[in-house]
């Protein structure tokens, strides 16, 4: 079906003239009035009556007309969603997100993302940094973690921030009662860690007496207000617990440390205008939070 032939009958009547119409299309009167007898013949149809000089629409001409302007208007719609998909360059995104970050900064992220981007479907992957930096799983469009001055060579890396760890302990722990415990006395304690985590950049984990090991900071959390270890996490995450006095930060020089936060993705391929988009989404969300 010649979609031009359609306009070309649709601006005749709402032009006044076929000439009209031929001239806002950039065409030759005679193309346009072939168009229009090539669809009265492919249709079986009269859309104009031949009296007088300016088209008028015939019975059935008037039936067919607003089910030829919803068909121009489906076009433009179905060519302006062809134009936004081909801007945003992708129909899903892979995200992997460090276990270390707090869910409500990253669901902020994502629901600003969502607004803007609702025809694209998003993969999260939520795990520890050493993983994502060394990631086995399917590809990742963007990885927002820690990381330390090691990383893959095949990797962009762009700083967000600098974020504090802190190492705690519950209110009922041994440690609350040493005034200045050196390094020796710290790790001769349970610690909770995240399993196979590279975090605790100022304790030496082989040389911690004994751990447990945890997937998620969640239970880490829970384990260290029970009084089970000592536990290293983001001061973010920990803040409303040492408030509340639940938890301790150790008395020790380097009970807090800073992480270097960035994102990173690959260096092989430019990203593409969707995943531009959030990469600025997360730069202005977290500048915002170090600003606070």
């Amino acid at each position: 079906m010649n979609l031009q032939a359609i306009e070309a009958f649709v601006l005749s009547h709402q032009l006044g003239s076929i000439s009209a119409a031929a001239k806002h299309m950039q065409k030759n009167r005679a193309q346009l009035s072939q168009w229009i007898s090539n669809l009265e013949i492919d249709w079986n149809v009269e859309l104009f009556t031949r009296s007088g000089h300016k088209p008028v629409l015939s019975e059935q001409g008037l039936k067919m007309l607003p089910l030829c302007e919803q068909m121009l208007k489906a076009q433009n719609h179905l060519s302006q969603q062809v134009e936004q998909i081909a801007q945003q360059g992708c129909f899903r995104l892979n995200l992997g997100v460090s276990s270390f970050l707090q869910d409500s900064t990253v669901a902020k992220i994502l629901s600003r993302f969502n607004h803007a981007y609702p025809n694209v479907d998003l993969k999260i992957f939520q795990r520890r940094d050493e993983l994502l930096l060394n990631w086995q799983g399917p590809k990742l469009d963007l990885a927002i973690c820690f990381y330390r001055d090691a990383f893959p060579n095949d990797y962009t890396i762009e700083p967000l921030c600098e974020m504090p760890l802190m190492a705690v302990c519950s209110a009922t722990h041994p440690l609350t009662k040493e005034k200045s415990p050196n390094l020796q006395q710290v790790l001769s304690y349970t610690w909770v860690t995240i399993l196979a985590s590279s975090n605790t950049q100022v304790w030496d984990p082989d040389s911690i007496q004994r751990q447990i090991e945890v997937e998620q900071h969640s239970l880490a959390i829970e384990l260290c207000r029970q009084g089970v270890g000592v536990f290293v996490g983001q001061q973010q995450q920990l803040i409303p617990y040492i408030k509340s006095g639940e938890l301790k930060v150790i008395a020790h020089n380097d009970a807090i440390a800073n992480e270097q936060l960035g994102l990173v993705y690959s260096k092989h391929a430019s990203p593409n205008p969707t995943l531009q988009a959030l990469i600025k989404m997360c730069k202005a969300e977290f500048n915002n939070e170090s600003s606070a």
